[in-house]
Order: structure tokens, then sequence, then C-alpha cells
């Protein structure tokens, strides 16, 4: 059997804790969190649901709910297409705010080219949603503030936080700091250099970010492009994290999909998340092409945002390959063998992986983004050039070829398992903001 291992690079990362100043960091955070006690803590995201666009917003949920869970008290704002009254959602208080934009973020495909440029452009100004950021601040009054995707959400919320004397943590999981549509992904590959465009549009942000006391991010490549581009500089390396997704599969059970008897049923891959261009759709199924119709079989999960789906059914047609639509990730991952993770694009951390991981699928993925991080580096089995059909199709045959029986389950994940776990996502959290929070008051007169 052939299972992923974690890169030696990041199993150093998760082992050994950062130092500072000489002294043991565990000691130092046991130490901070028996200062500050209960917290109050506020995070910040462009969407919080039950209103989801992708992995991000259910990300920020769960962290949210882990706290309230652990005895702090916990708010989440969010920017909403009409304000709403405050709630409260999971035992977390929701501040939903006017966005003050030119327009909504699901109506961006709406717009021209020129209207989406301006907006970018004029995004980075918006005092208005500073402003209302403010307000919550001073409702709130959070001993600390956790950003997290900020698409669509101006930076200078990060100075209002700032103002009021609050530690500041954002949380990296996209390219929206440094890239006009957050995916540095252009004309159909991945951008090899920085369009003056995105400098633009993007050029306060190498302000704003110095308000920041820490960052973490979800995973180490992410992070080194964004210091790469100037980012982050004014930060000490301790103050530098990665720290996984929690992840959670409801109604997930990885021992149930193990003893589904598959007798005589075909090799089945399944692709699970949007369908487009830079997700390598169009890649996974030129590699099947290359394989040929067999005792095989991928479904296709997820939505298009555009007609883009009926070209890759055209592209699929004569295969066994099956576009579902929609798909719960408990059944969808109980269905299948082995997921398919071909983004083209350098995806910071799919979740995808997480969820398959936790219901014991192995992950075929494109050595792009953090993709080699979860599945490790070197890991040539389960690991093959992005946007190469060829490579590919050489990586499914080999599945196909050892069969079923050769398949590595959960037991063989446990180093991604056990660092997405919410418990433990949400630990490596509250250690960051109690030495952030200890360091604040003590420096108070």
């Amino acid at each position: 059997m052939i299972t992923p291992t974690l890169s030696s690079d990041y199993a150093r990362v998760l082992t050994e804790e950062p130092r500072a100043q000489g002294q043991d960091r565990p000691r130092d955070q046991a130490a901070a969190r028996a200062v500050t006690g209960p917290l109050r803590i506020l995070h910040l995201s462009a969407l919080y649901p039950p209103y989801i666009v992708g992995g991000a917003e259910r990300s920020v949920e769960h962290l949210a709910e882990e706290l309230v869970a652990a005895g702090h008290t916990v708010a989440a704002a969010c920017i909403a297409r009409e304000p709403e009254p405050k709630s409260v959602r999971g035992g977390v208080t929701v501040y939903r705010m006017a966005h003050h934009n030119d327009f909504w973020l699901e109506d961006w495909p709406k717009a021209s080219r020129f209207g989406r440029a301006w907006a970018k452009l004029k995004q980075q100004w918006n005092f208005a949603v500073a402003a209302e950021f403010g307000r919550v601040l001073d409702d709130f009054r959070p001993d600390i503030v956790n950003t997290h995707s900020l698409l669509d959400v101006s930076t200078l919320v990060w100075r209002e936080a700032a103002k009021r004397g609050i530690p500041i943590v954002h949380t990296v999981c996209e390219y929206d700091l440094i890239c006009g549509n957050a995916a540095m992904f252009k004309d159909g590959k991945p951008c090899d250099r920085w369009h003056l465009g995105c400098k633009v549009v993007n050029a306060a942000k190498q302000v704003t970010n110095r308000s920041l006391d820490a960052v973490v991010s979800v995973g180490t490549e992410i992070l080194k492009t964004h210091v790469d581009h100037g980012l982050f500089a004014h930060l000490a390396p301790e103050r530098r994290r990665v720290i996984f997704y929690s992840c959670t599969v409801p109604e997930g059970d990885p021992e149930a999909r193990r003893r589904i008897d598959r007798t005589g049923k075909p090799m089945t891959f399944g692709y699970l998340g949007r369908i487009n261009t830079e997700k390598g759709v169009g890649t996974m199924i030129d590699a099947f092409r290359r394989i040929g119709p067999g005792d095989w079989r991928c479904l296709v999960a997820g939505h298009a945002m555009d007609d883009s789906i009926e070209r890759f059914k055209a592209q699929a047609e004569g295969l066994p390959i099956e576009f579902v639509g929609w798909a719960k990730p408990a059944e969808f991952l109980s269905a299948i063998d082995v997921l398919i993770v071909p983004s083209f694009w350098a995806e910071p951390s799919p979740r995808t992986i997480y969820e398959a991981y936790t219901m014991g699928v192995p992950v075929i993925g494109a050595a792009s983004g953090g993709i080699p991080e979860l599945i490790g580096e070197d890991n040539a089995d389960w690991l093959f050039t992005p946007g190469d059909d060829a490579d590919l199709a050489a990586r499914l045959r080999s599945v196909i070829d050892r069969g079923r029986g050769d398949l590595p389950d959960e037991r063989a994940f446990q180093h991604v398992i056990r660092e997405s776990t919410s418990e433990r996502v949400a630990e490596k959290y509250l250690d960051l903001y109690a030495e952030l929070v200890a360091e604040r008051r003590a420096s108070r007169p």
C-alpha cells in the first residue's frame, strides 16, 4: 500500500513550537491563557453563514462556535447585500453590515470590466464600511479581532481596531490582499508575475497590513507568497503561523464507508467543487480520455458559475463521467474510491482534501498551491504536474491497476486529520490570541 506522507518541512512546523526570547513557547502560552482568562473575540469576514460562497465562511463558523464551546464570548461581523439587525447564531453574536461598495459581491459578473476595476480601486478607501466596523467594535468591545477573507471589505477596518488598542490577527486564506481577483489566475493560467493592475488596486494594503499584530495562514505556500510580495514584513517569525482549516463532515462516518460492499463495481473517482478552468476540470477530463473507457467511472459534483459546464460535458462525451450537480460531502465521499483535486491555480488549502481524508478517501492532487502540503510534497504517486493531463493519467492508471484493495484509508491521513479538528484549530488560535492580549495588557500603564 502506498500512502500519502506529510512533507518534512511542514511536519517540523507542526511538531516544533516556535521559541521567542529564549523561552519555552508552550509554557508561555499556558501562562498567557491563565492570565487572560475568557476572552471576547470578534471575527470579521466578507460573509458568514448561512450565506456561503466557499469554504472560508464555513471555517470561520467552525472556529467561532468552537471558541464559544470553550467558554469564550464570540461575535462575527460580515457585510451583507442589505444590513440586518444584530442576531445570534450557534451562540455567536452576528453583525451583518452594509457593504457600501458600488455593487454586491455576487453581482460582479454582471459589471463591466471597467466597472469592476473602478470598484476595486475605490474599495481600498471604503471609509463607510470602516466606520460601520468601528460601531461594531464599540458595541461588542472585543479583547481581540481576527479578520479572515476580506474580499470586498476594505482593510481600513484594521485601522479601526488599531485606533482602539485592540490586537488584530489576520487569517490568510486567499490572495485578495495582492490580487484583484483573489486567485492569482489570469487568461487561463496561473500568474507568473505581479500585474500592474493588481499592484494599483491593492496598493493601500501594503500600508494597512502594518496594523496587524499577527498573521495566520491556512498553508505555508500562500503565506510565503504574501511575504514575497511585501506583506507582513513587520511581523516577527513567531507572529506568522500556519494553522490548518478546521474540518468536519456532517453525518460522515468513515467506518460505515469502509464497510460498503463495492464488489463488482468499477473503480470510482470523484471531483467535488466549483466546475471551471482554474479548478482543473478540463485537465481531469483529458486525462480520463487518455485512459479511455474501462472498469472505472468518475462522478463530478458541483456547479459552474456560468455556462461552462456544458463545455465540460461535451468534452466528456463518450466517457463514463457523470455530472451529478450539488451533493452532500458525506454521501458523495461514501460513493467514491478516490478524490481528484486537479486545481490549475495555486489553491491555498482545499477543504475537499480535509473532508476526503476525514472520510478515509485518498486524494490525487495537482502539485500546486497548498495541495502538496496536505498530500506530501515528495509523494509522486498521489501528485501530478498542474495542467499535465498525461501525468494525471499515469496516476489514475496506477490506481486502477493496483486495485481498490491497495488504497489507504483514514488511518493513513492522521497527520492532517489531527491538525484539522475543530478543537485543535481553536486551541492553536487561542494560544495566539492569549499571547497577544497578555502582551497588550502588560504594555498598558
